[in-house]
């Protein structure tokens, strides 16, 4: 499904070069569950923008499903992105003043979706996480966890093959970290792809891979 191939990304800090991915090769099958690991500054968070072609590589290539998506205009890596990839991230990045339902229903907006079949779809996607009786709140109405789940279910709507979570538990107590990573599991177990950029060891030890990170390379890409 993924395949990276020498990939490379710097940036300039100052009057400092950073070598934030060095070499990078890399390849995820359909239905993987990868969780990335390694010191902050070790390239974790840049490789999950390059998967979530929300950066280009300065040298490399990226196949996504066959598509060198390293030549694509920014239309055409926009319209992957919104129809193949879906996004969790630390800081929930929900609407403060929309709800829950209007929260889940933007990508579907994005996409054109017809009324009636993004309202079907969202009280569907909102159903399956248990979040039903929550469609009417706002961000400021619901638990760490809740709003989490609510980041899950507009990363998922639009029945996306990739999802990218960066430190998806991080902001969240012990309890809601385990319901939310079971959550994103049960999807994998459903077929998604699943790549999780996590400090949490015990978190990593989940994954099916577990692939360590320094200095913007992969030191060791190793099953569970």
């Amino acid at each position: 499904m993924i395949e990276l191939i020498g990939i490379e990304r710097q940036f300039q800090v100052g009057d400092q070069q950073v070598h934030a991915l060095r070499a990078v090769d890399l390849k995820l099958a359909a239905g993987d569950y990868v969780a990335v690991m390694g010191p902050s500054g070790s390239g974790k968070s840049t490789l999950l923008n390059i998967l979530g072609l929300l950066d280009r590589p300065d040298a490399g290539q990226y196949r996504f499903d066959g598509t060198e998506t390293t030549t694509l205009d920014e239309e055409q890596r926009a319209r992957l992105r919104r129809e193949r990839i879906g996004f969790v991230f630390q800081a929930f990045h929900l609407i403060p003043r929309l709800t829950a339902f209007e929260n889940v229903e933007l990508p579907l907006i994005l996409a054109s979706r017809p009324l009636k079949q993004r309202r079907a779809q969202v009280a569907e996607t909102l159903a399956a996480l248990g979040l039903s009786t929550r469609a009417t709140h706002r961000p400021d109405q619901l638990s760490g966890g809740q709003r989490q789940r609510v980041a899950i279910a507009r990363a998922t709507v639009t029945e996306p093959d990739l999802i990218l979570a960066d430190e998806p538990t991080g902001n969240l107590d012990r309890a809601s970290g385990k319901e939310v990573i079971e959550t994103l599991e049960a999807l994998n177990a459903k077929g998604l792809t699943l790549v999780v950029v996590t400090h949490d060891a015990s978190l990593g030890e989940r994954a099916q891979r577990r692939i360590q990170m320094d200095d913007g390379a992969i030191l060791r890409d190793a099953p569970r």
